[in-house]
């Protein structure tokens, strides 16, 4: 369970942010999709039954933030908890992130992150990391101005029939 609530409950021309909700399924991932879209990619795999699933059942996978605009869900940060052994310190580690485009430019993602480094401090946290498309350039500016900054890791990824393989070597 989580310490403290994720929710700061900023309310800045009518948006708030608040924990995401089961019944946020549809706008997360359309909002996905939109995303997987402006990068230039294929539509994720990503389900409202995942969704579901992994963000609110028995085996919760990640967690949520959303901002809202009135009623209607105009951004997304899906994070998950994680441990640096390099520092010896819990940290967060955000999966996705997006902010609808007729709703961008209003600090709603600069809100987003205020709201999880809150989160993260109030746990025990000294770190937040997360990944970027090397040619989204509006999210490398937005990643910069708020004091991101990179570092010289390579992403390696285990997945499919290379990862299938491997587990039969046990």
């Amino acid at each position: 369970r989580i310490k403290t609530s994720l929710s700061m409950g900023f309310i800045m021309l009518g948006l708030k942010i608040r924990n995401g909700k089961k019944s946020d399924a549809r706008a997360v991932c359309n909002m996905a999709a939109a995303l997987s879209a402006h990068e230039g990619v294929a539509d994720p795999k990503f389900t409202m039954e995942d969704y579901q699933k992994y963000g609110f059942g028995k085996r919760q996978q990640f967690k949520t933030l959303v901002a809202e605009a009135g009623e209607k869900v105009v951004a997304y940060l899906i994070f998950c908890e994680s441990f640096h052994i390099g520092i010896g310190t819990p940290g967060l580690n955000i999966l996705d992130l997006f902010v609808d485009n007729a709703f961008r430019r209003m600090g709603i993602g600069k809100k987003l992150f205020a709201t999880l480094s809150s989160y993260c401090i109030r746990n025990d946290g000294t770190w937040i990391t997360w990944q970027c498309q090397p040619k989204n350039e509006s999210a490398l500016h937005f990643y910069r101005s708020i004091g991101g900054r990179q570092y010289a890791a390579l992403d390696f990824e285990l997945a499919n029939n290379d990862l299938i393989r491997l587990s039969k070597k046990v």
